[in-house]
């Protein structure tokens, strides 16, 4: 948990990285394990809890967040934002109880200026399922 911590500005209870299970120069496996007790499934949906989309796409941008910042220099003036979510589609649903498995894989990283601009491939699977893969750009960029 402390690289975790120690790389992304994200906090409980917009924390959804658990565990990091495997960590390359341009690869991370993580562990989000869903849990009935999350805040969203109070209304999504109380009847069917299932793990909102957008969470799973931030549960990515969050172990692309990693990757992307461990080891980054000035890490602490600098502030990792979303800005694409491409060819994203999502097979299954995820439920409470369930361990997300998601995979993040660097593609390519562009600077202009003081920005940079990386981009990553994500896969999620539950039970060594896959349920949801896309591609995520970010910026990364100066906090001032």
């Amino acid at each position: 948990m402390d690289i975790i911590l120690n790389s992304l500005p994200h906090r409980y209870p917009f924390l959804f990285v658990d565990k990091v299970l495997s960590l390359k120069e341009d690869e991370i496996i993580v562990k989000k394990s869903v849990s009935i007790n999350e805040w969203f499934f109070v209304g999504h949906f109380p009847d069917n809890p299932i793990l909102p989309g957008v969470i799973i796409i931030e549960a990515i941008a969050q172990a692309a967040g990693v990757l992307f910042l461990h080891n980054f220099k000035d890490k602490d003036n600098y502030l990792p934002v979303l800005t694409a979510v491409n060819e994203f589609k999502f097979k299954k649903s995820a439920k409470p109880g369930d361990d997300l498995i998601i995979k993040v894989k660097k593609e390519k990283i562009k600077k202009l200026g003081q920005v940079i601009f990386p981009t990553a491939k994500g896969e999620v699977y539950v039970e060594d399922v896959l349920i949801a893969y896309g591609n995520l750009t970010f910026a990364i960029t100066p906090k001032k």
